[in-house]
């Protein structure tokens, strides 16, 4: 098993998933964790390393620094704890985080999230690689 990305704390665009298609393709699949307020659509694949989009209904939060808030919080608390996730050689994740909340969070419940999330999702790839 390896640690994801860990050898710089940064948030490049290499780990960011910005293809719309790809997107909707990993949301259609339906394989999901989720813990209250963020749901996480994922796709286990043989590329290697980890990709994340991040998603805030404007239906939530009509007003666009809201959005943004919330998508700071949630890229910052990945940034700083991707490292719980431990993958396989040759395996990577590809993920859509998608706030489903109705008010703006803390960074605390946040990050306490994102803790739980990636706890589930690595015995979800344990399962996988069986």
């Amino acid at each position: 098993m390896r640690a994801v990305d860990v050898k710089s704390s940064a948030f490049p665009k290499s780990c960011r998933l910005k293809s719309s298609l790809r997107i909707k393709a990993i949301v259609l699949q339906r394989c999901v964790v989720f813990y209250y307020p963020i749901k996480c659509f994922f796709h286990i694949g043989a590329a290697e390393g980890t990709k994340l989009a991040v998603i805030v209904p404007k239906k939530r939060f009509p007003h666009a620094t809201d959005r943004n808030r919330v998508k700071r919080l949630m890229r910052e608390a990945y940034r700083l704890n991707r490292h719980l996730l431990l993958l396989p050689d040759q395996c990577g994740v590809e993920m859509c985080w998608m706030y489903v909340g109705g008010e703006l969070p803390t960074y605390k419940q946040v990050c306490a999230t994102v803790e739980h999330i990636f706890t589930e999702l690595q015995s979800v790839i344990q399962k996988e690689s069986i």
